[in-house]
Parts: C-alpha cells; sequence; structure tokens
C-alpha cells in the first residue's frame, strides 16, 4: 500500500514537472526577449539577435519573438536575414496586419520593390479593412508616381479607419498640390485634429495656409476669386466642391481686402455661419464642419483657425497670440477635452461627395 502511495506522489511530481517545464520556459523566453529590447535600445544588435534567438529555441511558436528578431536584423540593416525571418512569421497562426507592413517596409528599404507590391496585395487580401496597408499602398503608388490611384488607396484607408491619421495626412498633401484643393483642405485639416502635436501637423498648418493664399485671388478693388475645386474628381452630380464650397468662401469673403493669418480666420467663422444658415449639412454631411460649429458655438473660433494656420506665419501667429492670451488659454483648455471623433456613421470620404 505504502509502495502504491508512493507510486502515485512520483508520478504526481513527474505531472506537475512536465506542466511546469513549458510555462517557465515560456516565462523565461519572455524574460530575455524583455532584455533584448534593452539591448537594441542600447543598439547592441547582435546581443539582441543573440537573447531573441535563445527566447525561440524555448519558446519557437511565439510569433512576437519572431517578429522582434527579424526587426532587430531590419534595425541592423540586415535586411536578406530579417526577410528570412518574415517569410516564417507570415506563414504563423497568429499574424497581424502590422506584421505585413513591416515586411513591406523592409522589402522597400532592400529596394525590392517589386516584392514589396506582392506582399501588400497579399496583406490586403488577408486584411481587407487594414487602413496601415491600404497607406503602404498609397505611398507605394505614389513612388510609382501614380497618383490618382494613391490617393484612391489613402481614401479606402480613410473608409476603413477614419481615426487613423496618416491617410489623411497623405491625401491632404496630394490635393493641395492638385487642381481638388478642397479635399485636401478638408482632409487637412481633419488630420490636424486628429495628430495635435507633430512635425507632420505643423507641415500640414502651413501647407492650408498656403493654398489658401495661392487659390484665393483679388482681382481688383471689388472682384475675388477662389479656385479650389475643378470637380474632376466629384461623384456626386450636385457637385458640391464647386456649387457649395467655393460660393459659401466667397461670400465668406465679403468685404476683405487681404489674405492673412487674422482675415482668414474671419472668413473661416463666417464659412461655418454660412454653411448651417443654408443648411448644407443636411445635404452634405460633414463631420468636419459639424466640429467647427460645436467650436465656434463653445465661442472658440477665431482661437481655433488661428490654430489651424499658426505655422503659415508663425510671426502673425505670435502678435495674436500675445494680444489674445486669455482667448488662447481658455481655447486650449477647452480643446483639451474636446475632440473630434469620427465614426463609420459620420466619416468624411471625398468619394461620398
Amino acid at each position: 500500500m505504502k509502495i502504491r502511495f508512493c507510486l502515485i506522489a512520483i508520478l504526481l511530481i513527474l505531472f506537475k514537472f512536465a506542466v511546469s517545464k513549458p510555462q517557465n520556459e515560456k516565462q523565461l523566453a519572455k524574460s530575455k526577449a524583455i532584455e533584448a529590447v534593452k539591448q537594441l535600445d542600447l543598439l547592441q544588435y547582435d546581443k539582441a539577435i543573440k537573447l531573441l534567438q535563445d527566447a525561440l529555441k524555448l519558446d519557437p511558436q511565439n510569433e512576437k519573438i519572431v517578429y522582434q528578431l527579424g526587426l532587430t536584423f531590419y534595425q541592423k540593416k540586415d535586411y536578406n536575414t530579417a526577410v528570412t525571418v518574415f517569410v516564417k512569421l507570415l506563414k504563423m497562426p497568429n499574424v497581424t496586419d502590422n506584421y505585413y507592413r513591416t515586411y513591406v517596409n523592409i522589402l522597400n528599404d532592400a529596394n525590392r520593390t517589386k516584392e514589396a507590391y506582392i506582399v501588400l496585395e497579399s496583406g490586403l487580401k488577408k486584411f481587407p479593412r487594414s487602413s496601415v496597408l491600404f497607406l503602404e499602398l498609397g505611398n507605394y503608388l505614389g513612388t510609382q508616381k501614380k497618383y490618382n490611384e494613391a490617393i484612391t488607396a489613402y481614401e479606402k484607408g480613410i473608409d476603413v479607419d477614419p481615426m487613423y491619421p496618416s491617410n489623411y495626412y497623405y491625401a491632404s498633401k496630394l490635393y493641395c498640390y492638385s487642381n481638388e484643393e478642397v479635399w485636401g483642405m478638408i482632409y487637412g485639416e481633419i488630420f490636424m485634429n486628429l495628430e495635435k502635436n507633430s512635425k507632420r501637423t505643423f507641415e500640414i498648418s502651413k501647407l492650408l495656409y498656403n493654398t489658401y493664399l495661392s487659390e484665393i485671388k483679388f482681382t481688383s478693388d471689388s472682384t475675388t476669386a477662389v479656385s479650389f475645386t475643378r470637380n474632376s474628381n466629384s461623384k456626386n452630380l450636385e457637385q458640391s466642391g464647386l456649387n457649395i464650397y467655393e460660393p459659401t468662401l466667397m461670400q465668406s469673403m465679403i468685404g476683405t481686402k487681404s489674405i492673412n493669418i487674422n482675415t482668414l480666420s474671419k472668413i473661416r467663422t463666417r464659412f461655418v455661419e454660412i454653411y448651417f444658415e443654408n443648411s448644407y449639412q443636411k445635404r452634405f454631411y460633414n463631420v468636419l464642419f459639424d466640429f467647427q460649429k460645436e467650436i465656434k458655438d463653445a465661442g472658440h473660433s477665431d482661437a481655433y483657425s488661428h490654430w489651424i494656420l499658426n505655422k503659415g506665419n508663425e510671426t502673425d501667429f505670435s502678435i495674436w497670440q500675445l494680444k489674445n492670451k486669455e482667448k488662447w488659454e481658455k481655447f486650449i483648455e477647452w480643446f483639451k477635452t474636446h475632440n473630434l471623433v469620427i465614426t463609420n456613421e459620420n466619416k468624411f470620404v471625398r468619394t461620398k461627395y
């Protein structure tokens, strides 16, 4: 009886050891991966690679460690080895669209652009609603000078994920350098609200300001011309850019003699007033204009427009800011808790218009 009891006890201990060993190995693998990231921060690529390879011996099916290993080879600029790792990674079960995106970047940096495009197509078949893959597709098409196709890719990215800022950023730049600036103005301002404080935000601020300057002309003392669209990209028979945006902007400019950050602020405020007075929002709902009205109703329209355009003329902005310190501070405090929220129900995509 005692012998039988001892055998059972031994079997239980062996079972417990058999179960705990894989768990301990996975935990050790995780610890090595964490240490590898620390080494990577110190630019100790070889040490990081050794730690990750050891981690994979302990937990070979951990796709996160495989991804980190491939990423480390990429950062080391060992593109060929990084590609080998990513080929293995994409065959694993828990692949994400971000893994495809990184692989595409590796192939592009290795000047294997045709392969990058094939991987993009494969990734979009697996993740047809991936905003980051549509972004990479747009970037790829842009390098091929296929700008209309690039815009289509960015707009598909906006459509599937309207809170992801990067597709707005690139779409805005392409449109502002085209004959259809109206869409670039809208996409650019949406982008700035989604990514409020980055180098890209400052870039778009300057772009929007310069586009206003280039597309608004005073032909005489009493005549003004605006040119933000030729409607070549409009899908809507009523042509909202030509029949609503430009006429509303023209009406907003009555009495204006020059274009600068201060007069543009007044024009933009009047634009929102006229837009809603004419109930255009019921015909052509635009989440950005809705948000502008919310800002105006809260009493922050002037400060908000100065923020949007501040990089266009930083000297004029600084002068205004000094004269309107209290107004600026109240707006910034309000702006911290009032954000532009875009859903699938209220999203703005040019193809709807």
